[in-house]
């Protein structure tokens, strides 16, 4: 008599993800691994780095801060989400889809990411002029000059060898370690639950509260949500840690040549802006952006559409 050989089921644990065994929350597991992260980061990284070299930098720690800075972004948030990712999902290529972008998408989106950086410099113009009480409103500039002074130590270089390595620690490791958690991790898990327009918005936002830069929030938030629509759109991580380190890289070439604010929003160093040519650049930059990122749509197509045919 033949054996009727039977096929014996799947492992669990090779067919479903921890989360998925264990029927967790999804977005409970999301937030904890949020407040995780944040607390290896802030607090144990934080510590460490204060234990080391001090809470502010100077221009004798400022190497010592980038290299701490940069190794706590790894160890603490790096590693982390691809622990946390793998313990989410069995499909973690869902989640970091390295498609390799065309050039007229990155193209495109770099175009659109200037155009929004001249418009959130307009913004915080009026911002400024927001009234407040006079108590409050020495505290934000006690704040705003504080946080200038940390980020100009940080950045500033003497010579193109400095500048290299500022722009590989201070650019481009928060821009591939940021982009892997927020439109990584937290984009892709909420994206399986929810409209992924929602989730991108979504990811933005905790993007942009997870620097702690109140001033700066609404142009954060603002920033978070594109490298969140331009990694939905194109299905690819790439084209958001590209577009990130771009627009870090900017700041710290900035910086290297001098360059401050009312020399972008006027053309001229020493001059100031009026409200009137304020007001006509910002429609100028607004429409810009209106046109690079309408061409970015037309050469892009959708999320799905490229998950569909790759």
């Amino acid at each position: 008599m033949t054996e009727i050989q039977t096929e014996q089921p799947q492992n669990l644990s090779d067919m479903f993800s921890f989360v998925e065994r264990k029927q967790i929350n999804p977005f409970l597991f999301v937030g904890l691994s949020l407040i995780f992260i944040f607390f290896m980061y802030q607090v144990i990284g934080g510590l460490i780095t204060y234990l080391l070299v001090g809470a502010l930098p100077t221009a004798e720690t400022a190497t010592a801060h980038r290299l701490l800075t940069a190794s706590g972004q790894i160890l603490f948030i790096l590693v982390p989400t691809v622990i946390l990712t793998r313990l989410f999902t069995k499909k973690s290529s869902l989640f970091f889809p390295w498609r390799l972008p065309r050039a007229a998408e990155t193209f495109f989106a770099i175009m659109g990411l200037f155009a929004l950086q001249q418009v959130f410099q307009i913004y915080l113009v009026y911002q400024d002029r927001i009234p407040l009480p006079y108590e409050l409103k020495e505290i934000i500039q006690s704040a705003k000059r504080i946080l200038e002074e940390v980020f100009e130590v940080l950045v500033k270089s003497r010579s193109i060898g400095e500048l290299t390595f500022v722009l590989v620690i201070v650019a481009f490791i928060p821009a591939v370690v940021e982009e892997a958690l927020f439109r990584g991790f937290v984009q892709g898990s909420l994206s399986k639950y929810i409209d992924p327009v929602k989730a991108a918005l979504v990811s933005g936002t905790i993007f942009a509260f997870s620097h702690l830069d109140i001033i700066n929030l609404i142009p954060l938030i603002a920033l978070g949500c594109y490298f969140s629509v331009l990694r939905m759109r194109s299905n690819s991580i790439i084209i958001a840690m590209t577009v990130h380190f771009v627009n870090n890289a900017l700041a710290v070439i900035a910086v290297y040549f001098g360059l401050n604010d009312e020399t972008f929003l006027t053309g001229m160093s020493g001059v100031s802006a009026n409200d009137s040519l304020l007001l006509s650049q910002l429609v100028l930059y607004v429409l810009f952006f209106a046109f690079c990122f309408v061409a970015y749509l037309r050469v892009t197509r959708s999320g799905t559409d490229i998950e569909e045919n790759e």
